[in-house]
């Protein structure tokens, strides 16, 4: 055993996805709204906000019932290669976004740049796009290094949403949350007057070490309980 703070009452927020198992968005199978209130009421315990990443299938319906539990929502727009798919979320999102008391952001793209499957000036339009339609403060989501390497995003977005993932880069979990919170100032120096969001934080429970990094169960607990409170 080993000592580590408790868990906070509550939680700022989680990224939530629906999916259940012998479900796929792949094979267009999605979760029913029934699964999803499930979650949501299980959620709403814990936190008063969730981010979700796309509105394609019933997950157009979670702003919905996620009014039901009083839990906000930071709406996500799946931005990839398929230009028709592209936009079709964005009207989509664009639509919820107007009509549901539950969203209070929208999130065009999740890692579309680090993956390499937009160039930045494309997605600037569709950022200014969304902005012009939508009465809630709109950004993207990336690495916290796609934000530095790409700062004229930063003129098209209301915040900044970056992703702070320690164990992706390798670094072992007794380390992890100084270098979380050290690369989350990074970030707020480099865009003075922006409001600094982590949009992804966090530790698995399993899969491949890397490097230093270890998966488990307990680190996963560690970090979580050390961070959350500092943060």
């Amino acid at each position: 055993p080993v000592s580590a703070p408790a868990w906070p009452e509550q939680i700022s927020g989680f990224s939530y996805s629906p999916f259940r198992l012998g479900e796929s968005p792949q094979k267009g199978q999605y979760p029913t709204d029934d699964e999803m209130r499930q979650d949501l009421e299980q959620l709403s315990k814990l936190t008063d906000s969730i981010r979700i990443y796309t509105v394609e299938g019933t997950q157009a319906d979670i702003p919905r019932l996620a009014e039901e539990f009083g839990l906000r929502v930071t709406l996500g727009i799946w931005i990839s290669p398929d230009l028709e798919r592209n936009e079709r979320e964005i009207q989509r999102a664009i639509e919820i976004a107007n009509s549901s008391r539950s969203v209070v952001r929208v999130v065009v793209g999740n890692e579309a740049l680090f993956r390499e499957e937009i160039t930045p000036e494309a997605l600037i339009v569709l950022l200014d796009r969304v902005r012009a339609a939508v009465k809630v403060p709109v950004t993207t989501s990336e690495q916290w290094h796609i934000w530095e390497k790409y700062p004229q995003l930063a003129k098209h977005v209301d915040l900044i949403a970056a992703h702070v993932l320690p164990y992706w880069e390798k670094i072992p979990v007794d380390q992890a949350v100084t270098w979380t919170l050290d690369r989350y100032w990074d970030v707020v120096r480099a865009f003075p007057g922006k409001r600094v969001l982590l949009a992804e934080v966090g530790w698995p429970s399993d899969g491949e070490r890397r490097a230093a990094a270890k998966t488990g169960q307990d680190k996963q607990a560690l970090y979580l309980r050390q961070f959350l409170p500092l943060a």
